[in-house]
């Protein structure tokens, strides 16, 4: 009940990544990437009497129902729907699970709230359900945020402006259709009280300029793991997995009288801007380039950026979106600004931002400052603006949420755990080198002391209870895959190896590398089950995402050790040692880091051919973990994770090399499966009919 008492209305985020939605039918209920909606805002009531149970509200009205209609028939799973009965299917009791997730458990039948996966019509349903395999047991936690209503916008529907003595709605909305009376002459007095707040607050959008106010260079990274790159020829734009270079710095520049734009000058000088030409003739989408703009009142290089979750939209000033293509050439790697129409293309226009570089922000300052009024286009390219930017900032801009930094959970922490997206600790193996993945958490071996690094306020150390740091090697985890190794050892000195740089991202960390890659907890089959690599996550962006438990406090200022220091291996305090030696329980579960151990589905391996059935020497290699039976189910999965619509799933002859295409059954036992995806509108096509 602690993550609801102090909220008024919360947002409940699904183990997919996904949102609990309202629809508009004002019936049905579904998940949704789109967190930003009201639609995904709900209003929290406590029952009288019953001090640990609640009641939902959505924007419209109704009340989050567990209902008896069986979701479908002949299966497990009853509906969840918008109702008002006012009866006990409306109450829900939080169950606490972990430091950061919640079970609802429906108090007319006991069951839990359940956000399903899988194929249609499965896929972003909600049901509430018992989940009877170890597979599903994450179905039924949900994340919870509390929010300020203020913070929803829905780009669907406009409303009217509100006079407090005759309020004036949109009888078209999802508000007025609920508050207008037929005959458009009274308003329902109690729908409208409980809506109005949100009905003003739909006109805000989520302000993502707190991400760049205080920045004086960013990367921007996309959900496919690639950073926006500016090429060398000084025009184009391109996408990158290649986060060190400097063509992957942008530097922030503010807009004169538009304190909700930027502009992002690339390391060439030019500035990145959205054209009207199209990317491809008879195609959605516009180019983006970089451009030197002749006045400084060109809005082509002026971006808004718009708060989605953790992640920023930047949106243009024709309303398009700046988005990261994906699929085959000439789409892969391309930038373009567009609006997505399909749900599979909805996270391309999410960025996440990483501050490289902080301005000087005087606080006793409470105006923003911006350029010159001079501006000549015959000024040198590095600096089209003359003059350095000056920002000085509302105190409204928190510096906390800026920084999107990790390192409030280390600062305090003298020892911690860490447990991943599996529900499973990061533990140092007893051979003092490996790292992997288990349940048990509280064994020593799951125990990481915290060291910080001189003049360094944004990364950390973890060591052992063996003494070892944990190190992001160079080492390959599987020859030809990507993802690389990450060990204990015990470097001659102390160097950048061994450091890591927690993100913050909501209630959760990632640990980044010196390389740009992400401390990775690895699932499917063996090898990769229960291990431990560091890589940039091009499908399961949650493997990257880690709680942190604090075992002890630091009792006073942490010491900082210096780089160049030899690493001491010591022993363990007695503080750290939390159990009594490994009972014949704890032996069983380390069984579970076996790769002996049976699991469920197989590895898929993928890649995608250009038009004519080759595959670029460039391609990556994606792969993920499916639990189909079918071709069938296999191509829409493939679908939803390449963003490619019909495809066609093609294996290469291993004699002429030729692609043919796959009609029968997948292999039995669940082997892996190495396949090349082809479209169903390619030259090469044509050629299986």
């Amino acid at each position: 009940m602690e993550f609801f008492n102090q909220a008024k209305a919360v947002r409940l985020q699904s183990h997919l990544d996904k949102f609990l939605t309202a629809n508009p039918d004002e019936e049905t209920v579904r998940q949704s990437r789109n967190g930003s909606s009201h639609k995904a805002c709900w209003t929290v009531e406590l029952v009288e009497g019953k001090s640990h149970i609640i009641r939902l509200k959505s924007c419209y009205g109704w009340y989050l129902t567990a209902s008896d209609e069986p979701f479908l028939l002949g299966m497990t799973g009853k509906k969840v729907v918008q109702s008002d009965t006012r009866e006990a299917s409306e109450e829900w009791e939080p169950i606490r699970e972990g430091n950061t997730h919640v079970k609802l458990r429906s108090k007319d039948g006991g069951m839990y709230l359940r956000a399903n996966g899988g194929t249609p019509p499965w896929r972003n349903s909600v049901t509430h359900d018992f989940p009877y395999t170890s597979a599903t047991q994450g179905w039924v936690l949900w994340a919870v945020e509390a929010i300020d209503v203020s913070e929803f916008s829905d780009s669907d529907h406009s409303f009217n402006s509100l006079d407090s003595s005759e309020p004036s709605v949109d009888a078209h909305s999802p508000y007025g259709a609920q508050l207008l009376v037929q005959n458009g002459a009274k308003f329902n007095a109690l729908a409208l009280s409980s809506q109005m707040s949100l009905l003003n607050a739909s006109w805000i959008q989520p302000n993502g300029m707190e991400y760049f106010v205080k920045a004086k260079a960013v990367r921007l990274r996309n959900r496919h793991g690639k950073y926006l790159v500016a090429d060398d020829d000084q025009s184009s734009i391109r996408q990158s997995r290649n986060g060190s270079s400097q063509k992957s710095t942008w530097t922030v520049e503010f807009v004169s009288d538009k304190r909700n734009k930027i502009r992002l000058k690339s390391c060439h000088g030019l500035y990145l801007t959205a054209t009207a030409e199209p990317f491809l003739l008879g195609m959605t989408g516009k180019k983006v380039i970089q451009n030197l703009p002749a006045t400084k009142l060109d809005a082509s290089v002026e971006w808004e950026p718009i708060k989605e979750g953790t992640y920023v939209k930047l949106k243009t000033n024709d309303a398009n979106f700046l988005r990261a293509n994906w699929g085959t050439p000439p789409w892969r790697n391309s930038v373009t600004h567009d609006i997505p129409h399909r749900s599979a293309t909805q996270d391309w226009i999410l960025w996440e931002v990483e501050v490289l570089d902080f301005r000087a922000m005087p606080v006793e300052y409470d105006t923003l400052l911006t350029f010159s009024p001079s501006f000549s286009p015959a000024v040198h390219m590095l600096s089209p603006y003359p003059g350095p930017p000056v920002v000085l900032f509302k105190h409204e801009y928190s510096p906390v949420k800026m920084l999107s930094s990790g390192m409030e959970f280390f600062t305090k922490a003298k020892t911690v755990r860490l447990k991943s997206h599996h529900n499973k600790y990061l533990r140092a193996d007893h051979d003092k080198e490996n790292v992997f993945q288990n349940r048990r958490g509280s064994t020593k071996t799951a125990l990481w002391i915290v060291e910080f690094v001189q003049d360094v306020d944004t990364v950390v150390r973890l060591r052992s209870i063996f003494g070892r740091y944990l190190t992001a090697t160079d080492q390959e985890k599987i020859l030809g895959l990507t993802g690389r190794k990450v060990l204990q050892t015990v470097p001659a000195r102390l160097d950048s190896s061994v450091e890591w740089e927690p993100i913050r991202e909501g209630s959760k960390v990632k640990l980044k590398t010196r390389y740009g890659n992400f401390l990775r907890a690895n699932g499917g089959l063996p090898p990769w089950r229960n291990s431990i690599t560091h890589d940039i996550p091009h499908v399961h962006n949650g493997w990257i995402l880690w709680d942190v438990d604090v075992v002890e406090r630091q009792p006073d200022t942490p010491k900082k050790v210096e780089r160049s220091e030899t690493p001491e291996v010591d022993e363990p305090s007695s503080s750290v040692h939390l159990q009594s030696p490994p009972s014949s329980a704890d032996e069983a579960d380390d069984a579970d880091a076996s790769p002996q151990v049976k699991s469920e589905g197989r590895m898929v391996y993928y890649t995608v051919a250009d038009d004519k059935g080759k595959v670029p020497d460039d391609n990556e290699r994606g792969c993920f973990h499916f639990t189909g039976v079918g071709l069938e189910e296999l191509a829409h999965q493939l679908e939803e994770e390449t963003g490619i619509e019909s495809v066609i799933l093609c294996s290469r002859n291993p004699l002429n090399g030729k692609l043919y295409p796959l009609r029968l059954a997948l292999p039995p036992n669940n082997a892996s499966v190495n396949v090349v995806l082809v479209s169903s509108t390619s030259t090469v096509a044509s050629e299986f009919a």
